[in-house]
C-alpha cells in the first residue's frame, strides 16, 4: 500500500513542490520516497512506498517502463499478478522486478484500458505515457484505494489523500456546501464530491486519460466506467455452500501472498470469522487481532476468543476506553482529511495500530454485509415486499397514518410503520439519511450553507443511483445492495478502513471485495439471502461446517463503540458545545437545531459527534497560519513515524 501524487501542468513544475506534497503521505509508505520528472517539467509523478511485493529497491516507484516509455505510480495491490506475468511474457513482456507495479504497467501496454476487467485486487494508479503524452488514471471496482483529482490555474493534480492536494500553491480551500450536506445526512461525503469545491473522487470502476498539448492546460477527459455491479441470480442452484466455502478459501489464500507477515482482523462476527476459518482451511497459519471495550453490551472479545480457540490462531486483543479518545482525535482529524461520522474509527485505529506492531498485511471481512445482505435494514425491506404482496398498497398507507398520529414522536415503531406508507424512492433516501434530518437542516443552515439546500438534498445523491438498479426491476433487496455498495461501502466502511490503516502503515485486504466474491454475491437470488426473519441466509448456512451456530446466528452487533456512555461521562468536555469561536456559527444555528428533531431516534450520539468533528475540522483545515501549514506538510506532528505502536 501506498502513496501517490503527480501533475500535468501547461508551465514548468516544481520538484520540490511535488516532493512536499508526496511527503504529507509520508504514512502511506514509509519504506521509500522517489519522485519522476519529464524532460520538458510539465510532468511530475511522487510516490511513498509501504513495500509488501519484492522489497529490493529496484521495485520501489515511481517505476520507468525497460524501454522508458511508461512510468507508473500505483497504490494498492493486484492478487492475480503472477497468472498475468505468465500471460505477458508469452506475449513478449520483458519484466526486471518481480513486482505486481510491473505487472500492472506492463498489463496496460498490451491491452490498454481494457486491462482493468483482467485485474484482481484494489488499485488506484496513474500511468504516464511519454509517446502519447497522456495520463491514464484508474481506480479498482468499489473504491478500496483512494484518488483525488483537481486542476488548479492550468494544472491537473491527482493524489491519493486530499491533504497531499492541498500543498499545491494556489489550490483553493473552499467548501464545496453539496458534501457538507452528504455529510451531515449520511455521516460522508458521497462520490464524486470532495470536501471542497472543485476536487473531485475518481468513481470506483472507472478510467478517466488527461492529455497534454503543448503550449495548452492539460484536457481533462470524463471518466469512463470499465465496471459496475450485475445482478444475475441463478434459480437453479439448490445449494450455495459450497460454491460459497471454496470461493472464500481460494480467495483468502490468494490474498494472503505477501513478502512480509500478514494476519487477520477477528470480531467475531460472521464476516472476520469466515475470512479467519477460510485462511484456516487454505493452509496459512493465522495471526488474528481484536479490539473490545469494558462495556460488556459493546465488547464483542468473548466470540472472537471462540474463533481463535477453534481455529488455533495466535489471537492478540486490545481494549480501548474513553480515555483513549482525545489522545488521537486531533490526528486523526489530520488523517480523514474530509469530515467523517462513522465514529467506530476510533477502536478501528487502534486495531491497526495493534496489529501494525507484529504484522504488514491484514486480511479483513469488510464488504460482507453490502453483498450478501446483512444489515437489519435488509429484514425490513423482505418484509415490505411481503406486505405489499398481499395488502392492497391504500391499507398500508392508512396503517402508516394512523401510527404516525398515534403514537410518540420518539417511539422508534412510528418510524417503521412509517415506511411501509413511503413510496420506494422516499423510502431508500429517508435509510440513508441517519444523520441530521432534512427538516432540521433546513430549519438550521445559515448562510451558503442554507443557499446550497435550496438546491440539492441528500435524495440528489441517492435517486440517479435508482436508475442504475431501478428496484422494479431488480427487487427492494438487490436495489439496496447496489446502493450500499456504491454509498456506504465507498464513502463510509473503506474510507474508514483506508485512513485508519494508512495511519500506522498497515494494509488492509477485504476478502469479501475479492472479485470472485463479488461476482459470486450477483449470482445469489435475493430470497436466498434475507427473509424477514434472517439477514445473510445463504452465507451463514454455508458456513456451518466452518463455524458454531453461537457466532453465526447470534444477535447483529456491528462494530460500535459506547460513545454515548462515554459522552455522559469522561469524554463530556471534549464534546460538550463551547459557543465561543465556533466556526460552526456561521453554518448552523444551534439553537433552531436544538428546537427540531435533529435526528432519527436512536441516533443523538452519531449527530454530536457530526458536528464536534465538523467544528474541529473547519478549525484544523480552514486555518492557514504558519504553524499548522508547517505541520501538515512535513507530517512530522501526525504521521507514521516507523515505529510500530507510535504515531506522533
Amino acid at each position: 500500500m501506498c502513496g501517490i501524487v503527480g501533475a500535468v501542468s501547461s508551465a514548468p513544475i516544481e520538484p520540490r513542490i511535488i516532493e512536499q506534497m508526496r511527503d504529507r503521505l509520508a504514512h502511506r509508505g514509509p519504506d521509500s520516497a522517489g519522485t519522476w520528472l519529464a524532460d520538458n517539467a510539465r510532468v511530475c509523478l511522487g510516490h511513498r512506498r509501504l513495500a509488501i511485493v519484492d522489497l529490493t529497491p529496484e521495485a520501489n516507484q515511481p517505476l520507468v517502463s525497460h524501454d522508458g516509455r511508461f512510468v507508473i505510480v500505483f497504490n494498492g495491490e493486484i492478487y492475480n499478478f503472477q497468472s498475468l506475468r505468465e500471460e505477458l511474457l508469452k506475449l513478449g513482456a520483458v519484466f526486471r522486478t518481480r513486482s505486481d507495479t510491473e505487472v500492472l504497467m506492463e498489463a496496460f501496454r498490451y491491452w490498454n484500458h481494457q486491462c482493468l476487467p483482467r485485474l484482481s485486487g484494489m488499485f488506484a494508479f496513474a500511468i504516464w505515457d511519454t509517446q502519447e503524452r497522456r495520463l491514464f488514471c484508474a481506480r479498482d471496482r468499489l473504491g478500496e484505494k483512494p484518488f483525488y483529482y483537481t486542476t488548479v490555474q492550468g494544472s491537473f493534480l491527482f493524489a491519493s489523500e486530499v491533504k497531499a492536494l492541498a500543498g499545491w500553491p494556489a489550490f483553493p480551500r473552499t467548501i464545496h456546501y453539496p458534501a457538507l450536506i452528504d455529510y451531515l445526512s449520511f455521516g460522508f461525503v458521497a462520490d464524486p464530491k470532495s470536501i471542497w469545491e472543485g476536487c473531485y473522487k475518481l468513481l470506483p470502476g472507472h478510467w478517466m486519460s488527461v492529455d497534454m498539448h503543448d503550449g495548452k492546460p492539460p484536457r481533462v477527459n470524463f471518466p469512463v466506467p470499465y465496471w459496475d455491479m450485475e445482478f444475475d441470480p441463478d434459480y437453479s442452484v439448490l445449494d450455495w455452500g459450497p460454491t460459497i466455502r471454496e470461493a472464500l478459501r481460494s480467495t483468502s489464500k490468494e490474498m494472503a501472498f505477501a513478502d512480509v507477515p500478514v494476519g487477520a482482523f477477528l470480531s467475531g462476527g460472521v464476516d472476520s470469522s469466515s475470512v479467519t476459518a477460510a485462511l484456516s482451511k487454505a493452509g496459512c497459519a493465522v495471526n488474528t487481532f481484536t479490539v473490545g471495550f469494558q462495556e460488556e453490551e459493546y465488547d464483542e472479545r468473548g466470540w472472537a476468543q471462540e474463533v481463535s480457540r477453534l481455529y488455533h490462531t495466535s489471537h492478540t486483543e486490545k481494549v480501548v476506553t474513553a480515555e483513549d479518545v482525545e489522545p488521537v482525535f486531533q490526528k486523526l482529524l489530520w488523517h480523514y482529511d474530509e469530515p467523517f461520522n462513522d465514529y467506530s474509527y476510533l477502536p478501528t485505529f487502534y486495531l491497526c495500530r495493534e496489529a501494525r506492531r507484529n504484522i504488514t498485511v491484514a486480511l479483513s471481512g469488510d464488504g460482507g454485509d453490502e453483498l450478501f445482505a446483512g444489515y437489519l435494514k435488509y429484514r425490513r425491506l423482505g418484509m415490505r415486499e411481503g406486505i405489499h404482496k398481499f395488502v392492497p398498497a391504500p391499507l398500508v398507507k392508512l396503517t402508516a397514518r394512523t401510527a404516525n398520529q398515534l403514537l410518540a414522536e420518539t417511539n422508534p415503531l412510528r418510524r417503521k410503520f412509517a415506511h411501509y406508507g413511503l413510496k420506494t424512492p422516499d423510502l431508500l433516501v429517508d435509510m440513508f439519511s441517519t444523520g441530521v434530518s432534512l427538516p432540521a437542516l433546513q430549519a438550521a443552515a445559515r448562510g451558503p450553507l442554507a443557499e446550497a439546500l435550496k438546491h440539492y438534498t441528500p435524495a440528489d445523491a441517492v435517486l440517479p443511483l435508482l436508475r442504475k438498479a431501478p428496484p422494479q426491476e431488480v427487487g427492494l433487496i438487490n436495489c439496496m445492495r447496489y446502493l450500499d455498495l456504491k454509498l456506504t461501502l465507498a464513502g463510509d466502511i473503506l474510507v474508514k478502513i483506508d485512513r485508519a490503516s494508512m495511519a500506522v502503515s498497515l494494509e488492509v485486504r477485504p476478502v469479501y471485495l475479492h472479485r470472485d466474491m463479488i461476482a459470486l454475491a450477483g449470482r445469489i437470488p435475493a430470497n436466498c439471502l434475507v427473509d424477514r426473519n434472517e439477514t445473510k441466509k445463504a452465507l451463514k448456512a454455508a458456513l456451518q461446517p466452518w463455524l458454531p451456530d453461537s457466532i453465526l446466528y447470534r444477535k447483529k452487533q456491528g462494530f460500535a463503540m459506547p460513545l454515548k456512555n462515554w459522552i455522559n461521562g469522561d469524554l463530556g468536555p471534549l464534546f460538550t458545545p463551547n459557543h465561543s469561536a465556533d466556526p460552526l456559527e456561521d453554518l448552523l444555528d444551534r439553537a433552531a437545531m436544538e428546537r427540531t428533531k435533529l435526528t432519527h431516534f436512536g441516533r443523538e450520539a452519531a449527530v454530536i459527534h457530526s458536528l464536534v468533528f465538523l467544528k474541529h475540522w473547519l478549525a484544523k483545515w480552514m486555518e492557514n497560519d504558519s504553524k499548522q501549514e508547517n505541520e501538515i506538510r512535513s507530517g512530522r506532528s501526525y504521521g507514521w513515524n516507523g515505529e510500530h505502536d507510535t504515531i506522533h
